[in-house]
């Protein structure tokens, strides 16, 4: 009885937020916000490019196009990475209307991963990795950030600590997606020679940070915004919160199952990720309607907290479409067997990574970033339109990758035509893809100059 009343929202906890007290760890985290929104835009642009590359292969670079690709997908773990460490300090301080334990330690936290994070990039635009895909920067720097994510797993506990009993769901969830992050990036920062140890190992941040950890912080987030906005009442939030919880260690996982067949492991897990895949779809589909409920019963009035919804329902959309349904799809055996490592593959990455995390991470920065002010109705327009341009790009680029993904599975997979002709095949597709990068960079830019615009109105300013 006493862990449950430990882990029970406090009335009082909805109004403390309301009564927009700030503390020294809600400053310290519009930098981390205002960080990751930056990267966030330069991730666009590399992106575009580097897809402009795949088409034009003689395109003149001064950066080849494996490591701007390497420079992608570092950007597209760490940017969201950074952005999640401020929404976490600024949503557990406001659940818990106290400081965290030492404002100094997050300080310190802040520039150990900017600068590590920075370290992988530069390093690898100067041509230098370690060729591991998805994590091609050298292991130091990776130890670097596992030294920031030790620093904040600290900080976190030892503020939960201070008043046990005042502990809420949201706190602590996100506290323990912020120990995830870490526990599963230790691993990584060693060098194998198994490659088999060296694959699993990779999967437990190309996969598990995304299904696991980041579903826990961001979950701690919206569960906050729901209750603050009035969308759903104290108890479902909490209801949801707990399952999406339970969930998102269980089928994080087990559901990594599905990767470890094809670098070796036996047969039996493709069959339990594929199984306990399932049980991921359960937490997203409950939210979704809560949110329908919710939409239908309260008008949102606040232009900041529209734009922020905008964003939020963005990620649900994705998480239920292109992570959930989409995941469960390419993960049953038989359609895994041809579509793994295709063009598929890839089309999911991107509704999975940035359409469910880098939406509701851009929507915590946002809300962070403009406390103390309201955008204009033009502001709020014209953020409205930078997030249809984000949607209508990266729903325009996933469609093209997952059409190339189906005739490249068909002809090259299963009729054996040689690779080559089926490269030429795609090849339109792959234009396709390009033109939908520069409607989603169109609508970066403009969304991060809209949250640029409102850091910059409130950043002087005794919220």
């Amino acid at each position: 009885m006493k862990l449950l009343k430990w882990f029970s929202f406090r009335g009082k906890g909805d109004k403390s937020i309301a009564r927009k007290q700030q503390f020294i760890a809600q400053k310290i985290s519009r930098r981390y916000c205002f960080s990751a929104v930056s990267l966030f835009a330069l991730q666009s642009v590399v992106a575009l490019l580097g897809s402009l590359d795949l088409v034009i292969p003689d395109l003149p670079s001064p950066i080849p196009f494996e490591f701007g690709r390497a420079i992608h997908l570092g950007l597209a773990d760490l940017w969201p990475l950074i952005g999640t460490m401020g929404m976490v300090f600024f949503f557990t301080t406001a659940e818990l209307n106290r400081e965290i334990h030492s404002p100094r330690l997050a300080r310190w936290q802040y520039w150990i991963v900017m600068l590590f994070s920075v370290s992988i990039f530069g390093t690898l635009a100067l041509r230098i990795g370690n060729g591991r895909e998805y994590l091609e920067g050298m292991p130091i720097f990776y130890a670097g950030i596992c030294l920031a994510l030790a620093l904040a797993s600290y900080n976190l506990i030892r503020t939960l600590l201070t008043d046990k009993r005042n502990i809420t769901p949201a706190s602590a969830i996100m506290t323990v997606g912020i120990i995830f992050l870490f526990l599963l990036l230790i691993p990584n920062t060693i060098t194998y020679r198994n490659p088999i140890t060296d694959e699993v190992t990779k999967f437990w941040v190309v996969h598990l940070w995304e299904e696991m950890a980041f579903e826990l912080t961001s979950a701690g987030f919206i569960a906050t915004f729901y209750v603050v906005s009035g969308l759903a009442p104290r108890a479902q939030v909490e209801k949801w919160l707990y399952l999406e919880a339970s969930m998102a260690v269980v089928g994080g996982f087990y559901g990594t199952g599905h990767h470890y067949y094809w670098i070796g492991f036996p047969a039996v897990w493709l069959a339990i990720g594929s199984l306990v895949s399932v049980l991921e779809v359960i937490p997203v589909g409950m939210l979704a309607i809560m949110t329908y409920k919710g939409l239908k019963s309260v008008k949102v009035r606040s232009n900041r907290e529209k734009l922020t919804l905008w964003l939020l329902l963005s990620s649900v959309f994705y998480h239920l479409t292109g992570a959930s349904l989409l995941g469960l799809f390419i993960t049953i055996p038989w359609v895994n067997l041809y579509m793994h490592g295709t063009y598929v593959t890839s089309g999911h990455a991107h509704l999975a990574l940035f359409g469910s995390l880098g939406f509701v991470v851009l929507a915590g920065c946002y809300y962070i970033l403009s406390r103390g002010s309201e955008p204009t109705l033009k502001g709020y327009k014209r953020g409205v339109l930078a997030v249809f341009l984000l949607n209508g790009g990266l729903i325009t680029m996933a469609s093209s990758l997952l059409v190339a993904g189906f005739i490249e599975t068909y002809f090259w997979r299963i009729l054996g035509i040689d690779f080559m002709e089926v490269r030429l095949l795609i090849n339109p597709y792959l234009i396709m893809r390009v033109l939908g990068g520069a409607m989603f960079t169109l609508g970066d830019l403009l969304l991060s100059w809209r949250i640029f615009k409102a850091w910059q109105t409130t950043k002087n300013k005794k919220l």
